[in-house]
């Protein structure tokens, strides 16, 4: 059974992309709390989360894809 993502035992739980953008928006937040310190560590620290979010993007993609599949195949309680 899963605790967090949705399934036909947990269907209040959370779709894989949801969670995915849940991240994005905790990686964006602190981001911009950062985008003013000039310390070499934190600019380093926000180019990997800049990549980090190119990459989150692909991935919530390809969850919104699994969800819409799993969707036609199970209902709604598996999204």
């Amino acid at each position: 059974m899963t605790k967090l993502l949705v399934s036909k035992d947990n269907p209040d739980g959370y779709t894989l992309e949801s969670v995915f953008r849940m991240i994005r928006g905790d990686i964006l937040t602190r981001s911009v709390q950062m985008k003013d310190d000039v310390h070499p560590e934190v600019q380093e620290v926000m180019s990997n989360n800049m990549y980090i979010l190119s990459l989150m993007e692909q991935i919530i993609s390809h969850a919104e894809s699994s969800s819409e599949v799993m969707q036609r195949i199970y209902g709604k309680s598996q999204g």
